[in-house]
């Protein structure tokens, strides 16, 4: 969210700043709900261009945190259940989206090259699973649904005891040039977290408060992705 500056014995100006600033953010959420549904088409072109083509390579950093039945959430255009599915000891993998445009590129895409596709529509706040369902839960630089709490909920309920929750909530460059620095600015312009060079510190994100007040032992650090780094969300069921 952003945060206005402003004078503090300017009431007005403060509730046309606070106005101004939801109508922006409300603009944005709008914005990106046709971009993952009329627009989703679009969606891993623009992946490849805010990411300098490395989006599936920072997607595929979770894959060795991957055992068991697994659910992807938000499974997008495929390119993770495709990862999946490859592999010679692939794990039972099942995708989620509440986007029925995404849900039909992933099965294109898996369609064309004879791979499983084991795809539902739904979402994170309300899964149409049964309890202890799945050994891995799964999501790769999830939108905002994924700070709900019902999703935190739902997550709990439909892993196993011993299970786990493998997020990746953000992304850096290895380096910072023009176009990273750019990107960043558009990162930002769009309300999101720039892809910036991570810092020496671990990580401490809301996220992994969240699935503490409700049960999770949770670890989280910058896991290297080639010449980058994610950051990585590791929440296991206890």
């Amino acid at each position: 969210m952003l945060v206005p500056m402003v004078a503090p014995n300017s009431k007005l100006q403060s509730l046309s700043s606070n106005f101004i600033t939801r109508a922006y953010t409300r603009a944005i959420r709008w914005a990106f709900a046709r971009f993952y549904r009329e627009f989703a088409w679009t969606y891993d072109t623009v992946a490849a261009l805010v990411s300098l083509g490395h989006w599936p390579e920072w997607g595929r950093a979770a894959l060795p945190f991957l055992a068991g039945r697994t659910l992807e959430l938000g499974c997008g255009t495929g390119n993770l259940q495709r990862a999946l599915a490859r592999r010679a000891d692939a794990p039972w993998s099942l995708g989620l989206d509440a986007s029925p445009q995404m849900l039909a590129i992933s099965r294109r895409k898996l369609a064309r090259e004879q791979l499983p596709a084991r795809l539902v529509r739904g979402v994170a706040q309300a899964l149409p699973f049964p309890n202890a369902s799945f050994d891995t839960i799964v999501a790769t630089f999830p939108s905002e649904y994924i700070l709900d709490p019902a999703s935190a909920r739902e997550l709990r309920r439909v892993l196993r005891p011993g299970g786990r929750a493998v997020v990746l909530l953000a992304a850096a460059f290895g380096s910072d040039g023009p176009y990273q620095r750019a990107l960043g600015w558009l990162y930002r312009l769009t309300l999101q977290r720039p892809p910036s060079r991570p810092a020496e510190h671990q990580p401490a994100s809301l996220l992994a408060r969240r699935l503490a007040e409700h049960g999770f032992a949770v670890d989280e650090r910058w896991q290297p992705a080639g010449g980058h780094a994610v950051h990585l969300l590791l929440a296991e069921r206890v």
